[in-house]
């Protein structure tokens, strides 16, 4: 554009053209207009360009309005207009006189939309009546700015027409177009010069404002707003209604305001985590449970204890008791006690007194030096105390994915007492998933955890897995899985390879088995919010809170090579401690690891059964979690530390001597509650007897010890542990050589041997590459100033000596280091968050630099005043990398960055690093498969390369964008959406006569369901189900969308659409008849049709039927107990009184079946459209 007069003389040289090719301009987003009066004829002629201006992002428009002498007078002389303030009872009868066009609709419609009374509106209008000297002065001016200076544009608009009808293109008017950006735009002080904005800013900052005053006075009295306000809805506002229903809890302000009052001081009120309990609650209700996953850092301890305290602050009337379980691993309790703490400091309701706490438990270290804190092997699979009989109304599990194996007696301790809570209360208590990495879960995991508050598994609350039967849904989908996480293998007879699926074709398919437990199970009960989803959703609430999160930089490998014999040490060893199948197969030197396998090779079944696993665990299977922890240990070893790695074999090889010992001089122990390797280690003992010997000078002096000595201490320790009664089935036993199988030993002295020739070989190295290159890097590198912008750093590793070793060395470069193991976690607490926790009140110390730590730092603290990590070893899977990760990129972070290293191993020669890589990607492969994570790498670049800020940051969650579009839509038409939230009806809007149609359908005691309705040209209907996913996608339209009338056949698509919804359900095929629910039913017939059975009885049992049918197990256990209970009582089975019989059933199932409704209702349509 150039420097010209407009005078409206013709189409190019008019006011409003002019108007819109500067509105359109790209760049532009502030828009200033000072005009002595303002009508809505003159916005009408403008609405859509504003609009679409409007819809930018950053972009406003101020509206300055001022008292034009001219009009002013022409107005007055009308008897309308006589004895009315100005300008608002002018605008006011303008308004109300208006003709009810379209465009004057419109361009009401546009003010409703961006005209709002809090200060971030998009339309801001101001009043112009006085000077700088308090005076009443006239606003004559004209003046119209576009502001896009950060483009380099600027443009003016100085002359003679107000901004309403006429002045735009009704009258002959001069105005003069400038486009010299420093003319316009220019803040910059110029004698005896103003520019465009100075003149404005300096009358706007004497205006008053007036968007309140405007809309409640005079825009939403007058009738061509009434109109607007109540006219029909549009198709965009049918996808809000949408939104509305699956979201709406998320956008209630009030409720979010009742649980931002429950935060303490100290703790960040972030809309998030406020809006993710708001998610949380309104799952739980509708599915009893709910699994938050919020990735590492983001807070998911606040959030669970918010929704706590809802729980214990509003109480409902539905049977649960005020009672709250919380159950974490040991590591991680501290931290719930103490922001727990903080919640009741100021707190006149304390939550404390109404919360258990119950922890995970571990098996005790097999090998010295380790803490077992990082994988899940060491699980013993019960609770670490006492489970209380309580009846909990809430249960929250942190680390939810220790209750994905149904079979250990942990989780059936859990799923014994939610079965019972809700056979006393007839209600069973919400459950709470806290996970940080759900995707990582296989299906059957899923499932296990889900199972704890969908009890009904065959009509559970998630319809769109097969209608709600989820015990087919997940056995359709674990074979699918299992299946495809299959390795190809010879086919026995004719030895074709089978199983042998393109590795695209098992990627897609992988793909689809995700998307169907996203779809249909994760997308109704998982709140899940990623850094990404933050900082793209909630941007203005985190600047405003003043936090930071890091981006991450790495990771940054450094490397460390070996030699050419080192090399083939290297990976030799890891064929002989972890082969593959396929190397199993090629070879028998490979430890099988014996010394932990005793317990297999009992002669006598008896003896067995002494060490069967609770849940119904095999010798076998606890032999083999025994024997795959050393093995993991090995591993671990040998990633963290040669020089430790060499100690570890050394141990394994005394252990497997003492077996050996034990084995000739036919006294085998076998103690699980007593460390018999310690007991046996007689030369240890003896060294400390000499240096007790030495101090005594001259005092009587103990003998040496012998190994009879040592085998009498323990038998006089088992005796004890007999005696006070803790000897559990008689565990701790001394046997014979008998009592094995004589294979045993031999197997025993082969891996002797193998352990013997490892540890020589080893031993005979003096090299540590690893350590030296560690040595070398700790100042230039892992203290770099332009990095370690903190001046801390934080070390994790797996071996505690390895821990010892690498605080030796930083010690020596002069650095404060501080050394955190198991042994003196909790002591050395205050310290840690005194040196190195952001978010610590109290007066921050520096008394050191550095913090190496095993994993039992891994979780539940903060280290984020440092921004450098160091893996010194692989972590053991995915979730622990986030976790040690989390430890240091967390809320409140300082740093901009966080930089994140890795050790990688390389040899010399190109033969040798082919050798080292690949037995390093072996040795991740272990990783994987111990580790947890079902993800299937086919490539060595999948293992070895990942973007790390990716998996940090979390990709965007699905459902996040239509939360955002809600609220912004609830903030931008507060009226309209109040509407929307009240209007049930007229929710059919079509948006053409012919298309696709959407239904949302729903019964009142079955879930709304999706229909997708495709009309073909010869007239026939392809109607399914879809996901919510896909109809959100599907029905969303532009805003600006029209409705048309309903096409002729709508009535008979909606019928379509019921009846399809009706089919669904009826579809489900019968649950697959088990044994259990065979004897349920059966016991459930006998009592129904035995005579002294009560009406009241009868209407219990027929309940039942119905309960046991649908495949609902705790009706199915209880009725199975109720048959044993009765066969106790009389031989003849159901030969006794009516009395007993009423007793027994009214107890029961009484509670149960009451709480359930058996009939699905009639379906109705909520909304529907069609495009």
């Amino acid at each position: 554009m150039n420097n010209t007069l407009i005078d409206n003389s013709s189409a190019q040289l008019s006011m409003l053209q002019a108007l819109r090719d500067c509105l359109a301009s790209e760049g532009i987003l502030t828009v200033r207009i000072a005009t002595g009066y303002w009508d809505i004829p003159g916005l009408a002629l403008l609405a859509d360009d504003i609009r679409s201006f409007l819809r930018k992002e950053g972009t406003k428009l101020l509206l300055l309005i001022g008292k034009d002498p001219y009009v002013y007078a022409s107005q007055v002389r009308n008897p309308k207009y006589r004895d009315m303030d100005y300008p608002g009872d002018f605008i006011r009868t303008d308004l109300c006189e208006l003709e009810p066009k379209t465009e004057f609709e419109n361009a009401v419609r546009l003010l409703l939309e961006y005209c709002t009374e809090d200060d971030g509106s998009k339309i801001q209008i101001r009043i112009f009546r006085k000077n700088k000297d308090n005076a009443a002065q006239f606003l004559h001016s004209k003046c119209y700015i576009f502001d896009g200076r950060d483009a380099g544009k600027g443009y003016g608009l100085i002359g003679s027409s107000n901004f309403t009808g006429k002045g735009l293109q009704g009258n002959a008017e001069l105005n003069y177009l400038e486009t010299d950006v420093v003319r316009v735009l220019s803040e910059a002080p110029i004698p005896n010069h103003k520019t465009h904005v100075q003149w404005f800013d300096e009358k706007w900052n004497m205006s008053e404002p007036w968007n309140k005053e405007f809309l409640e006075q005079v825009l939403k009295r007058a009738p061509i707003t009434r109109k607007v306000m109540e006219e029909p809805f549009t198709p965009y506002e049918l996808y809000i209604k949408l939104l509305r229903i699956k979201f709406g809890e998320v956008v209630d302000k009030s409720l979010g305001q009742q649980i931002q009052s429950y935060l303490p001081t100290g703790i960040h009120r972030l809309e998030y985590q406020i809006e993710a309990v708001k998610r949380c609650i309104g799952i739980m209700h509708e599915h009893g449970g709910f699994m938050l996953a919020d990735v590492v850092g983001l807070g998911k301890t606040i959030i669970g204890i918010l929704i706590i305290k809802r729980f214990l602050s509003v109480p409902e009337d539905d049977g649960r008791e005020r009672k709250v379980l919380v159950i974490t691993p040991p590591a991680i309790q501290s931290g719930w006690k103490k922001t727990i703490m903080m919640f009741d400091k100021d707190a006149e309701e304390k939550i404390a007194p109404y919360i258990d706490f119950v922890t995970t438990g571990r098996i005790g270290n097999l090998a010295e030096g380790t803490d077992l804190e990082d994988d899940d092997s060491g699980d013993t699979g019960e609770f670490g105390e006492t489970l209380q009989d309580k009846n909990y109304g809430l249960i929250v599990i942190d680390e939810s994915h220790k209750f994905r194996n149904s079979a250990t007696l942990m989780y059936q301790s859990l799923d014994g007492l939610i079965q019972k809570i809700g056979a006393d209360t007839g209600t069973y208590p919400y459950i709470g998933l806290l996970s940080a990495t759900p995707q990582n879960n296989r299906p059957n995991d899923l499932k296990n955890q889900i199972y704890l508050f969908e009890r009904n598994h065959n009509d559970s609350t998630l319809k769109k897995a097969e209608g709600g039967n989820i015990e087919k849904f997940f056995a359709d989908v674990n074979r699918e899985y299992d299946l495809l996480i299959r390795k190809p293998e010879a086919d026995a007879t004719t030895g074709d390879l089978i199983y042998d699926i393109p590795s695209d074709e098992r990627r897609r398919r992988l793909d689809e088995v995700s998307r169907k437990l996203r779809d249909c199970i994760l997308s109704d009960i998982l709140e899940r919010r990623t850094r990404t989803d933050v900082e793209t959703y909630y941007e203005e609430d985190i600047k405003a809170q003043g936090l930071v999160f890091p981006k991450i930089v790495g990771p940054n490998n450094l490397e460390y090579i070996m030699d050419e014999e080192l090399a083939t040490l290297f990976s030799d060893t890891m064929t002989i401690i972890a082969p593959t199948e396929k190397e199993k197969l090629q070879t028998d030197e490979w430890l099988r690891y014996f010394r932990y396998r005793a317990i297999e090779y009992f002669a006598d079944p008896a003896n067995e059964k002494k060490h069967t696993g609770r849940g119904n665990r095999s010798v076998g299977d606890v032999a083999k979690q025994l024997a795959t922890i050393m093995q993991i240990l090995l591993v671990k070893r040998l990633e963290s530390s040669f020089t430790a790695f060499t100690q570890s074999l050394l141990n394994l090889r005394r252990y497997t001597e003492n077996m050996i010992r034990m084995w000739e001089n036919d006294t085998i122990f076998v103690c699980p509650q007593i460390d018999v390797n310690k007991e046996l280690d007689f030369e240890t003992k003896n060294k400390e007897q000499e240096k007790k010997n030495k101090r005594k000078k001259g005092k009587v002096q103990k003998k040496k010890l012998t190994f009879n000595d040592c085998v009498e201490d323990i038998r006089k320790k088992i005796t004890r542990l007999t005696e006070q009664g803790r000897n559990e089935r008689g565990q701790n036993a001394e046997y014979r050589r008998k009592d094995f199988k004589e294979e045993y030993f031999a197997q025993l002295k082969e891996d002797h041997r193998l352990i013997s020739n490892l540890y020589d070989r080893w031993a005979r190295n003096s090299q540590d590459p690893k350590f030296d290159a560690f040595k070398e890097k700790i100042k230039p590198e892992l203290f770099n100033p332009q990095t370690n912008t903190s001046g801390k750093l934080v070390i994790f590793s797996e071996a505690i000596d390895t821990v010892r070793s690498l605080a030796r060395a930083v010690k020596a470069k002069g650095y404060k280091t501080l050394v955190i193991t198991a042994a003196n976690r909790d002591e050395m607490e205050h310290t840690i968050e005194e040196n190195f926790d952001a978010n610590y009140e109290g007066k921050w110390k520096d008394d050191y630099d550095v913090i190496i730590t095993t994993e039992v730092l891994a979780e539940g603290v903060n280290l984020h005043r440092a921004n450098v990590i160091l893996n010194y070893d692989t972590p053991w899977n995915s979730t622990r990398l986030m976790q040690r990760i989390g430890r240091v990129n967390r809320i409140g972070s300082k740093e901009p960055f966080v930089y994140v290293y890795n050790f990688m191993p390389s040899a010399e020669g190109d033969a040798q690093i082919q050798l080292v890589r690949k037995a390093h990607t072996k040795l991740q492969s272990f990783h994987l498969l111990f580790g947890g994570d079902s993800k299937i790498f086919s490539e060595e670049e999948d293992i070895m390369h990942y973007n790390l800020a990716k998996a940090v940051d979390g990709e965007e969650s699905p459902l996040q964008k239509y939360v955002y579009e809600l609220k912004q839509y609830k903030n931008t038409h507060p009226e309209r959406y109040a509407r929307i939230e009240q209007a049930e009806d007229g929710w059919q809007i079509a948006q053409a006569d012919c298309g696709t149609a959407y239904f949302v359908v729903k019964a009142p005691r079955s879930a709304r369901l999706a229909v997708r309705i495709r009309q073909a040209e010869d007239g026939r209907h392809n109607a399914e189900i879809i996901s919510l996913l896909d109809l959100l996608e599907e029905m969303r339209t532009e805003e600006d969308a029209r409705r048309v009338p309903l096409p002729e056949n709508w009535q008979q698509l909606a019928s379509e659409a019921i009846r399809t919804y009706n089919q669904y359900f009826v579809r489900i095929s019968r649950p697959r008849t088990g044994d259990k629910r065979t004897q349920a039913l059966e016991v459930i017939v006998k009592l129904y049709n035995s005579s002294p059975v009560s009406a009241k009885s009868k209407a219990l049992l027929k309940n039942a039927r119905k309960l046991a049918d649908k495949g609902s197990a705790d009706i199915i256990r209880k009725m199975l107990v109720i048959g044993k209970e009765l066969r106790e009582k009389d031989s003849r089975l159901f030969a006794i009184g009516q009395q007993d019989i009423d007793e027994i059933l009214e107890r029961e199932i009484g509670r149960l079946v009451a709480n359930v409704e058996s009939r699905q209702g009639e379906a109705t349509i909520v909304l529907g459209t069609i495009k």
